[in-house]
């Protein structure tokens, strides 16, 4: 891949490390919680990246819980790089949440 958009490195140390550069990525983070007097593993958090037809980068966050019935959107981060008609790279972090 020439030039990837994002880039995800994850320490799972002792048991490993990954480290990867893709156009979109996808991270599922899952933690153990007890539910109905067993435990289980349940997604937390999710992390969406991906490049619009504009060529925007966008980086979304979002929260899980089993007991909600929409999962929570709490950050959206947008970037995109300056191109040849432009004068400046855009950054920008939206900390509104709402429900996805």
């Amino acid at each position: 891949m020439d030039d990837p958009k994002f880039e995800v490195r994850c320490d799972a140390s002792p048991n490993g490390q990954l480290r990867v550069k893709n156009d979109a990525l996808s991270v599922a983070v899952s933690q153990a919680i007890s539910r109905n007097k067993t435990q289980e593993i349940w997604q937390s958090v999710l992390i969406l990246c991906e490049e619009d037809q504009n060529g925007t980068l966008t980086t979304k966050i979002i929260v899980c819980h089993p007991d909600w019935d929409q999962n929570l959107q709490v950050a959206c981060i947008r970037s995109r790089i300056a191109g040849q008609n432009e004068t400046a790279n855009i950054l920008e972090v939206d900390l509104k949440a709402s429900h996805v």
